[in-house]
């Protein structure tokens, strides 16, 4: 393609990338393939956040722009290309995030249905991969891994749209405007939803986080005045 009809096409604004790509897929994709290029950043952090996991969110941003891709003809340019893109994106994580969780508990279960024959008297196996890992990890370190680690425990105890309006507003820093179109809402059912989600993320954030994240301010105070001190 020469540069200057490269450059021409790069400036684009995303419903134009999307008109074009409802006239020229499947036979020609440099549309597609500037949207994929424009907002590829953007969905694997979206996704990150929700399954926090690299090789997974890499995994599912793929998935993602095979479903708009899928999914473009049928696109009805009724909201912004970005909300129906996020839209897909955190279904799409979360769903995700579903089957993680249930793999989790049947995992669970046979852990338990295995500790119970060990009890009764018949051989087990030991897997070397759930043994800890040697030697121990600095304090902040470790901590910091558990609170993470603590933090998506409350969020699979969330429902799906409480998590979707948190990671939009909060993470995303998306307007309420933004996420009305999101959830195809009114403004003041969204405003009410957040509210909503951050009461119950806080109250189970304290229930399963508190101490580890009182700790770990503990520390990071302790270290501070050290630091202070030296200077």
């Amino acid at each position: 393609m020469p540069i200057d009809v490269l450059e021409r096409e790069t400036t684009l604004s995303d419903e134009a990338l999307v008109r074009r790509c409802k006239e020229e897929l499947p036979q020609i994709t440099s549309s597609f393939e500037l949207l994929v290029a424009r907002h590829m950043q953007r969905v694997y952090t979206l996704v990150y956040k929700i399954v926090n996991n690299n090789e997974e969110a890499e995994d599912l941003t793929q998935e993602v722009f095979l479903k708009v891709y899928r999914a473009l003809p049928r696109f009805d340019m009724q909201c912004a290309f970005t909300t129906w893109l996020y839209r897909i994106a955190t279904n799409t994580a979360l769903e995700a995030l579903e089957r993680t969780q249930r793999q989790r508990q049947q995992t669970i279960q046979i852990s338990r249905a295995r500790a119970r024959s060990q009890a009764s008297g018949e051989a087990g196996e030991i897997n070397l991969s759930e043994l800890p890992a040697p030697g121990p990890a600095p304090e902040e370190v470790v901590l910091r891994r558990e609170l993470r680690d603590c933090i998506n425990r409350v969020l699979r105890r969330l429902d799906r749209e409480q998590v979707r309006v948190l990671l939009l507003r909060d993470l995303e820093d998306m307007s309420y405007e933004e996420l009305a179109q999101v959830l195809q809402a009114k403004l003041s059912a969204v405003k009410m939803r957040v509210h909503r989600a951050r009461l119950a993320f806080k109250e189970l954030f304290g229930e399963l986080c508190g101490k580890i994240y009182q700790v770990l301010s503990s520390t990071q105070k302790q270290k501070n005045r050290h630091q202070k001190r030296e200077e």
